[in-house]
């Protein structure tokens, strides 16, 4: 399919000059977002779309720290309005702003978000050039990735960019992701507002939309910025929640999947999440169990031979394992390494890979097995995660 569709994924958005140009609300939900907020903002302020078509609603939702002090600098502002509410959540934020909005198109951004000049008018050509289009989700980049870490989930975002491409190209987008995307308002309208499910709202509105027979769409040449977590538990807490509200979502859903009606996204897209936990999970335990059984062997082997091993240990450096699982393992290496890099060069970077391909392919992903537990763990036990 990446093949078949290599030239739409290699287009670029154009659009003629005259465009119309149609008014959308973007609205900023922001708990505890004081460092954040204003960068957020004043990356709306400056959009390369007309100042009289753009609305900003920002509303703190209940912040304890200084969120509500630092928006205070875009009062008066005339597109923008600023609202405080009680700590309810994002998506009662989001509803709030809804139930009034009196746009055609109403999208939301993370107050730790940054979209780019460009971004928001490529992603409302996807609705000009469509009539069918319901909703549109940009590329997610990581902002200014620092440290091992964070540069691993910008390598992991790369493949993102064409992955959901291709889920967009067939019409199996499950995640109209929250650090930004666009909705036409007949989407509330017809199906509801947003729902908690599981912290994860824009993962069951997608779901809902799927189900329905509304058209998601991604712009993979627009890019929003996310601030990325740059320590383990901050990761931890963020791709549990991530992965608690995939899982629980799904079950939600389980009377729509594999079910010809609702396509690709019923097919392919859930069960590949499933298939990835499956996967994930059983090559950690693969790998712990080859590590301890080595461990083992090597230990035994030292009594054995009360701690002689000679040479090299018994161990050469000519031996190489050719069972079909590692030839099946290398393969799926190199797919997503060259997925990672078509991602790069699409933001317009050097498709090279780097030291932080090694982390993320050798390592990221074994960890990954830690909230993967913890996920499977919290729904088996029917235990809420926590958004922080």
């Amino acid at each position: 399919m990446v093949f078949k569709t290599r030239k739409q994924i290699r287009k670029n958005t154009s659009f003629p000059l005259d465009v119309v140009w149609p008014p959308v609300t973007i609205v900023v939900p922001c708990w505890n977002e004081e460092e954040t907020i204003s960068k957020t903002v004043d990356s709306l302020l400056a959009v390369d779309y007309p100042k009289d078509k753009l609305i900003i609603k920002v509303i703190d939702d209940g912040s304890t720290d200084n969120t509500w002090q630092a928006v205070q600098k875009f009062q008066g502002i005339a597109n923008i309005e600023l609202i405080r509410k009680e700590n309810g959540g994002k998506h009662t934020a989001m509803n709030l702003i809804i139930a009034t909005a009196t746009t055609e198109y109403i999208g939301n951004l993370d107050a730790d978000a940054f979209i780019e000049p460009d971004t928001l008018k490529k992603t409302m050509w996807q609705f000009l050039s469509d009539n069918s289009m319901m909703a549109v989700s940009p590329a997610i980049v990581i902002h200014e990735p620092k440290g091992f870490l964070q540069k691993a989930q910008d390598v992991q975002f790369n493949m993102f960019i064409l992955f959901k491409k291709v889920l967009a190209i067939m019409n199996g987008v499950h995640v109209t992701q929250g650090q930004f995307s666009v909705y036409r308002k007949k989407v509330f309208d017809d199906l509801g507002p947003y729902r908690n499910a599981h912290q994860t709202e824009d993962l069951e509105i997608a779901y809902r939309m799927q189900v329905n027979g509304y058209k998601i769409g991604e712009c993979h040449d627009a890019f929003v910025h996310t601030v990325s977590p740059d320590t383990f538990k901050g990761l931890y807490k963020q791709r549990l929640r991530w992965m608690y509200g995939f899982i629980n979502n799904s079950y939600d859903y389980r009377h729509y999947l594999f079910k010809s009606k609702y396509g690709v996204f019923s097919f392919f897209t859930v069960p590949i999440g499933f298939l990835y936990i499956i996967a994930t999970l059983f090559g950690t335990t693969v790998v712990l169990w080859s590590i301890g059984s080595t461990l083992y062997h090597l230990f035994a082997r030292l009594l054995v031979t009360n701690f002689h091993m000679g040479g090299y240990g018994g161990m050469s450096f000519f031996f190489v394992n050719t069972r079909p699982i590692m030839f099946i393992y290398v393969i799926l290496i190199l797919f997503f390494i060259i997925m990672a890099l078509i991602g790069k060069a699409v933001r317009g970077q050097k498709p090279v890979p780097d030291l932080s391909f090694i982390f993320f392919f050798f390592l990221f992903n074994f960890i990954a097995s830690a909230w993967l537990v913890k996920a499977l763990y919290n729904t088996l036990v029917t235990r809420e995660v926590a958004w922080r």
